[in-house]
């Protein structure tokens, strides 16, 4: 009875946060609104942009609770979309709100029908000067609760959130005019089959900062960030072990950074402190190898010198101090390190660093000939912090007048929630969110692995290519995930590709066919049987943008998977029409 109230009181805090949070999110973007017109005098309406839209469509699909072929059941679901965007640029106020209100009306199963809201937003204020700052965001999506389960298409390839393989349902690129607007990839791929698999995310986070020149000498840079992550059960689903999953993975984060940087451009002898820390509030009710009621805490500071010897050459000096607590890594070691080392500046283009102590050593290697092209590698090896030893990261970017190629690996220990979390902010070349104007896409869902209380280490590499000329475009994306949980008896693998090819044939019609693969190796399940899933998916369409704002949209789906478990195949077809209007 006890345990019954604790959970309860949980369910209404979490209610009540996400209540404030969905008013005082659109109330502070519009405070700043009002702020940013009542003190300049030449920001008018012309740098807004607000466009309301509507959706309607109906789905049939032939299996969909996506269940094995002899229990298949089909269904026309009628969809009915309204939503709304709006944009602001420049002036005291950076805002993009992206809200739709899916409504789905199931023909066959009319107790499935439901409304689900579906929330990107970003917005930076400034409040005082060039000094004080507010940033506001907000997302809402459905995710899967087990991987282990069956789950729908648009979240294949999207582990975490993460930007990677089949994201082309997320990012369809027609070149029509408005189409961009118009067909709303959150509206046409939507995961509605009726799996019980299925539960609403809700993250929200407020975060003021503040900078500061002082005087030449130093920038100061401090900023504090509150997250809140939470789940409700958006398919109804009364299992009790499926409810106590999800009230699991509610948490509460709060961050605090601070760095002091040197602010003298022309001296030789620059300096940077850095602190941060960060505590995740879990409302787990048992966690492995977790003390302080599994709360997770990681904290650092690290200070860095460097002495510029001539245009090429300069010694470094690091050194550092870790004290973290993350639960289901037994194998934290708090403590410090220090390293020595140089850093060789062949060309303006090309840098190279080189760091060595007893507890840390690391190359690190840049190379940025354009504004077009850049690429950093690095390793680094480190005896203190959470699960020490060899970090490798990637990252490369390269734009020519056709084409786009990207490719980034990572190296992590994290959690669903944390990933939830990264999923709706991008990091600017200073290490700050940006708007997410600026990220060049829209935010993913997350992926097929499940909610969890739990902490793993992710190695993840994904790589792609877009290339657009003309009535033409192509992209190819492709991934693989690896987690690793030392409290659990097996792994988890991940990996897949995709590609999607668009063909605007006519000056307001466009056709896109697609493909895409994901191979999830999950280990055993507690029947001791080991699950390996083959998820296939393709699709084709054909879109026709009739006038400015209105549009309309046919495709056909096919989707499998194939299993050793008999439970878990199924094959489907959904066939999809749709009419997009904004006003």
């Amino acid at each position: 009875m006890q345990k019954m109230k604790s959970n309860n009181r949980q369910r209404i805090g979490v209610a009540a946060w996400r209540a404030v949070a969905l008013w005082f999110i659109p109330g502070m973007l519009l405070a700043s609104c009002s702020l940013s017109l009542a003190q300049e005098p030449g920001v008018g309406p012309g740098l807004w942009r607000i466009s309301p839209r509507i959706g309607v469509g109906a789905t049939y699909s032939d299996n969909i609770r996506l269940a094995p072929s002899s229990e298949a059941e089909d269904d026309l679901v009628l969809q009915v979309e309204p939503g709304i965007s709006i944009n602001k640029r420049g002036g005291r106020l950076d805002l993009r709100l992206d809200y739709t209100a899916q409504g789905l009306f199931y023909t066959n199963n009319s107790d499935a029908n439901a409304i689900n809201n579906q929330l990107q937003a970003f917005g930076t204020g400034k409040i005082f000067q060039n000094n004080l700052f507010l940033d506001a965001y907000g997302s809402i999506t459905q995710v899967p609760i087990n991987t282990r389960e069956r789950t729908d298409a648009g979240t294949l390839g999207a582990a975490g959130g993460t930007p990677a393989s089949l994201s082309f349902f997320n990012n369809l690129d027609l070149g029509l005019p408005g189409a961009a607007e118009l067909f709303n990839p959150m509206g046409i791929f939507n995961n509605i089959a009726l799996t019980d698999n299925q539960v609403t995310g809700y993250r929200f986070g407020a975060s003021p900062y503040w900078r500061q020149n002082i005087r030449n000498w130093a920038e100061v840079f401090l900023r504090y960030r509150y997250d809140t992550i939470s789940y409700d059960n958006q398919d109804g689903n009364e299992d009790p072990q499926v409810e106590q999953q999800v009230n699991n993975a509610d948490s509460q984060i709060h961050t605090v950074e601070f760095n002091l940087t040197d602010g003298r451009e022309l001296s030789q002898f620059k300096w940077d402190l850095k602190y941060f820390y960060q505590q995740q509030q879990r409302d787990s009710q048992q966690v492995i190898n977790a003390v302080n009621n599994g709360d997770d805490r990681r904290e650092n500071v690290i200070g860095q010198l460097s002495y510029q010897l001539n245009k090429r050459w300069s010694l470094l000096a690091e050194g550092g101090y870790e004290n973290n607590q993350v639960a289901d890594f037994a194998n934290n070691r708090d403590g410090g390190y220090w390293g020595l080392g140089a850093l060789w500046e062949p060309s303006r283009f090309i840098r190279f660093k080189a760091l060595y102590g007893p507890d840390v050593n690391e190359l690190a290697f840049n190379w940025n000939p354009t504004t077009r092209t850049s690429l950093e590698l690095s390793r680094r090896n480190q005896d203190v912090g959470v699960d020490p030893g060899t970090r490798w990261r990637g990252l490369l970017n390269h734009r020519t007048r056709y084409t786009t190629w990207s490719a980034a690996y990572t190296d992590e220990v994290t959690n669903e929630q944390q990933l939830l979390g990264g999923g709706l902010l991008a990091v600017g070349p200073d290490g700050q969110p940006l708007p997410l104007d600026e990220q060049g896409q829209p935010i993913l869902f997350e992926g097929p692995s499940g909610l969890s209380d739990q902490n793993f280490r992710r190695k993840r590499f994904e790589a792609g290519v877009t290339y657009r000329r003309g009535p033409t475009g192509l992209s190819f994306n492709a991934f693989t995930e690896d987690r690793q949980n030392p409290d659990l008896a097996s792994n988890e693998n991940t990996h897949g590709a995709g590609a999607l090819w668009t063909w605007r044939f006519a000056p307001r019609t466009a056709s896109f066919v697609g493909a895409g693969w994901e191979h999830d190796d999950l280990g055993e399940n507690e029947l001791g049987e080991a699950q390996q899933n083959d998820y296939w998916v393709s699709v084709l369409g054909l879109a026709q943008v009739f006038s400015p704002d209105a549009g309309g949209l046919i495709s056909y789906r096919y989707y499998k998977n194939d299993t050793d478990l008999a439970e878990q195949q199924f094959r489907e077809n959904r066939f999809n029409i749709r009419f997009n209007m904004k006003f």
